[in-house]
């Protein structure tokens, strides 16, 4: 195995692990809690970013090729989130306003799991509220579950009123019916402009962290 395959395997374990610790406890999955003094989201060396084939919410492709030339903040969650994923988002567009308000560097990308609540309307009405350039994108839940499992990320779907968690998308009468929560492993990717993931930041970290990494991804 090489060293690039086996760092990006021990990455996709850690994110699964910590899925795991938290399936069942709460609504998201996030990895750690606190923000010690000495955090470094940066990773050892930048690996070549996972790719993407998403559909954003006015149904054009988002690609990592479509991201390029810009930073890329990338988090993965869904609308009805109860915590977490509103935080973040609110998060990353308040230091789009303090760093570059016209979105001429940074991008951010919302990727929703639950493709079957989160249709094009609700994701662009979701994403408004927080900054305008956000890219709202989703796809089919299989063809999700193998591209977030290459960034570590995993998800699954639990009932609101409690209940044993399905990985089965969600359908229309099915036993989860429409009131249903998604576990999933919470945190921010930072891509840099030649698609190279060079960072990940644990939910929970304080905003102060989140941009001094943002804005140092955006001066190279």
């Amino acid at each position: 195995m090489s060293p690039r395959m086996l760092r990006l395997t021990l990455g996709v374990v850690t994110g699964l692990l910590a899925t795991l610790v938290y399936f069942g406890a709460r609504g998201t999955g996030p990895d750690a809690t606190g923000d010690p003094a000495d955090y470094d989201p940066f990773l050892a060396e930048p690996l070549p970013a996972p790719p993407l084939d998403l559909t954003d919410s006015e149904g054009a492709p988002v690609t990592l090729e479509r991201l390029r030339g810009r930073v890329a903040a990338l988090f993965f969650g869904y609308t009805q989130c109860p915590d977490v994923c509103p935080i973040t988002l609110a998060q990353l567009s308040r230091i789009q306003e303090e760093l570059d308000p016209e979105g001429e560097r940074l991008q951010i990308v919302f990727v929703s799991l639950d493709p079957v609540r989160d249709t094009a309307e609700v994701l662009e009405r979701f994403t408004q509220s927080f900054h305008p350039g956000v890219i709202a994108a989703t796809g089919e839940v299989e063809s999700l579950r193998a591209q977030v499992l290459e960034y570590g990320i995993g998800f699954v779907y639990r009932p609101r009123a409690g209940g044993a968690a399905d990985s089965v998308a969600p359908s229309p009468g099915g036993r989860l019916g429409d009131d249903y929560l998604v576990d999933h492993t919470a945190r921010t990717f930072l891509i840099d402009e030649q698609g190279m993931l060079v960072a990940q930041v644990l939910p929970e970290t304080s905003s102060d962290v989140l941009k001094r990494a943002i804005e140092r991804v955006i001066d190279g």
